[in-house]
Parts: structure tokens; sequence; C-alpha cells
């Protein structure tokens, strides 16, 4: 009979992978939805160029353009683009509570809109289609934020 030799110890664990993503936090959005965030305001920063657009070709200023032969200052006619590259920047850069800036800014293009009831009917609704869409896609964005697991205690610092 030959001495047996003792089997050689287990290999140590592999060290699990790494991956170039981070976890997600409490307050951010899934990534599709983050997408279609990014998407919508896109779209609708185009919508407002186009409306810019029609406001030339017909002749008729929205209140932040003005009137084709008395214009409004620069600073006044990018109000509206301010606000849509702020929330999208917001989306693409993956801001926490972005469905909340969402919000915010489609009020905010609400009120934009107002005072063109009394200067274009058909332009003033264009506008609130427009920021209506914003805010609907902003509130059933809602449903992909990511939440803290029941139960668990709030993250230190967050």
């Amino acid at each position: 009979m030959t001495d047996a030799q003792p089997l050689p110890p287990p290999p140590p664990n592999p060290p699990p992978p790494t991956t170039p993503y981070r976890d997600a936090r409490v307050g951010e959005l899934t990534p599709q939805w983050r997408l279609v965030m990014v998407v919508t305001w896109a779209m609708v920063f185009l919508s407002y160029m186009a409306m810019w657009k029609a406001s030339e070709e017909l002749g008729i200023g929205t209140w932040w353009l003005g009137p084709r032969s008395n214009p409004q200052p620069t600073v006044v006619s990018l109000i509206p683009f301010v606000i849509i590259v702020l929330v999208g920047g917001a989306a693409s850069f993956n801001i926490r509570y972005l469905p909340w800036i969402g919000i915010a800014g489609s009020l905010a293009l609400t009120l934009i809109a107002i005072p063109d009831l009394s200067r274009s009917v058909g332009l003033a609704v264009v506008e609130f289609a427009i920021a209506g869409a914003a805010m609907i896609v902003s509130l059933t964005s809602l449903t992909g934020v990511y939440r803290r697991p029941p139960g668990t205690a709030a993250e230190p610092g967050r």
C-alpha cells in the first residue's frame, strides 16, 4: 500500500467581474426611461425650433420672439430653449429626480405659452401641446424611478 498524498487546496474564488456601470441610486431613472426623457426633450427642442420658423413664416410672432419689425432681444428669444437644454442636459447626465425636473420644465413651458393666448391662439395651442406632451412623459417616467427596497434604511449622505 502506498502513502496517499493529501489533496491540494481548492483554488481561490475568482474576483467578481468588473463592469463599467455603477450601481443605480435611489431617485435615478432606469436606462430605458432615461433614454425616453432624452429623446422627448430633444423632440421638444426641435418642436420649438419649428415654432420659431412657423412664427416667422406666418408673420405672427410669439411674445418671446416679438413681431418681425421689432424682434425681442436674443436673450428673451432663447428663454424656452434654455429651459429645454437644461432639462435635456439633466436627462443626458443622469441627474437624480429627473422626472421632477421634467415636470418643472414642462410647467415653465406652459407659463411661457400663456401670454401667447392674447397674441396668437393657434401658436399658443401648439405651445401648450408641446408642454403637455413633455408633461405626460415626465409624469409617466415616475414609474421608472429606482426606489429604496422596503425595510431598508436610507443611505447616509444621499
